[in-house]
């Protein structure tokens, strides 16, 4: 009992020094490199394929995880449920993806039945670690798995970015994990409007 907790609260002071290390820089606009393409292609929660070109005309809240997280995904996704709320009708024309870093325990089945805790227009996206590669090097995320004494005997250190795209897909901001429930949601009216 003692080790899982050490074990949770080792991953957390993680989680914390990933977020800080992209802090400063995250809470800054960023535009999206010429180069960068502004669509990927990855399994969505149905287990059908998808495009972010299916999503033009609507904001994007993009962000990398895995359903097994004990902290930042969670407390990323509730604070989206906040975001949703505070925007009122205008959540309507946003969509939250998540993908996972994490492809062989994050199948499209787990995706939905994890999504359906949050209250969130939301796609859990899935693919082949290299189809899932391509998408974290686009948005100059990361991700490392690390052997634990877990039930799964490991755990995935991952960059807790949230990243915000416009309808036409291009990146229009980037939030650090301590980004504020009104601040993403004022960024999203001004890409909306």
């Amino acid at each position: 009992m003692k080790k899982d907790s050490r074990l949770i609260a080792a991953s957390f002071a993680l989680v914390i020094v990933f977020a800080g290390a992209t802090g400063a820089k995250s809470r800054l606009p960023v535009s999206q490199d010429k180069e960068t393409s502004t669509n990927f292609a990855l399994t969505d929660q149905d287990g059908k394929p998808f495009q972010l070109s299916q999503l033009r005309g609507k904001a994007v809240l993009l962000f990398f995880g895995y359903t097994s997280c004990p902290d930042a995904c969670p407390t990323t996704l509730a604070k989206l449920t906040r975001v949703y709320k505070l925007l009122g009708r205008d959540a309507e024309n946003v969509v939250t993806i998540f993908v996972s870093v994490d492809p062989e325990r994050d199948t499209p089945s787990v995706l939905k039945k994890y999504l359906e805790y949050f209250r969130l227009n939301s796609r859990g996206l899935t693919g082949t670690k290299d189809e899932i590669d391509v998408v974290v090097k686009q948005y100059g995320a990361r991700y490392e798995f690390e052997k634990s004494d877990s039930a799964a005997g490991y755990h995935v250190n991952h960059s807790t970015d949230l990243y915000l795209l416009n309808q036409k897909g291009e990146l229009a901001h980037r939030f650090a994990y301590e980004g504020r429930q009104q601040e993403i949601a004022d960024e999203i009216r001004k890409v909306m409007h």
